[in-house]
Order: C-alpha cells, then sequence, then structure tokens
C-alpha cells in the first residue's frame, strides 16, 4: 500500500501539472500550427504534435492524481523524474547547436527543476524511518 506523501511534494506535483497542462496546448496542433513565437519548427506533421500533446496531458493528469490522492508512488515519480530530464535536455542541447532560440530552451528549466525535486523526494522516500 502507498504512503502518504508530503505537503510540499503535492505542491511540487499540482505545479509540475500546471506546467503540463500549459505545454500539452503549446503542442496541440490547432495552436502550434498557429503559434510561431517560440521558434519551434512549424513543418511538423499534426500525428507527432498530438502524440507529445497527449503525452504531456496524461503526465499532467497523473500528477493531478497523485497530488489529490496524497498518495506515494515512486515509479510513476522515477519515470516522470527521467522524462522531464531528458526534455530537459534535449532542449538546451537544441539550443546549444543552434536549432532552437533560448526562449525555446527555456521551458526546459522548468522540467530540470521539477526533474531535481522528483529525485530529492525520491531520495528521501527511500531513507529508512528508524
Amino acid at each position: 500500500m502507498a504512503t502518504p506523501i508530503s505537503t510540499w511534494f503535492r505542491y511540487v506535483l499540482v505545479a509540475t501539472a500546471m506546467m503540463n497542462l500549459g505545454g500539452s496546448f503549446i503542442f496541440a496542433p490547432p495552436i502550434f500550427n498557429r503559434y510561431d513565437m517560440l521558434g519551434f519548427p512549424q513543418n511538423t506533421h499534426p500525428l507527432y504534435l498530438w502524440i507529445i500533446s497527449i503525452w504531456i496531458l496524461i503526465f499532467g493528469i497523473g500528477y493531478l492524481w497523485l497530488a489529490f490522492t496524497a498518495k506515494s508512488e515512486p515509479l510513476f515519480i522515477a519515470v516522470a523524474a527521467a522524462a522531464k530530464l531528458v526534455f530537459a535536455v534535449l532542449f538546451f542541447a537544441f539550443y546549444l547547436v543552434g536549432d532552437l532560440p533560448l526562449i525555446t530552451a527555456l521551458p526546459g528549466s522548468g522540467d530540470l527543476l521539477f526533474a531535481i525535486a522528483f529525485i530529492y523526494w525520491l531520495l528521501q522516500e527511500r531513507k529508512p524511518n528508524y
């Protein structure tokens, strides 16, 4: 049975969910195809955009679910931490090679901060309670 999670981590989960909700809208083709301010490539097939948008939304719903139920799910958080870390690294890597403008890489810093918070929580979760 899952153990309750701390209040600070519930706030992190809600904040992450809100960021994911925004991210899912940005990648959704109806918005993405008319929204060039962030410097994303505009010749992307809608199938790929919908896949990205839906997965970002699904993770966001998962974060909200954990925040509202206050139950510990270390495997989900570990997968989410890895995904957020990879997302952040990809944004910065493409920025560093000149394929994305800085304003496009900035959302990656949010993902990096949330990945660090997730990893910190996972390390705290593994500590034995004496």
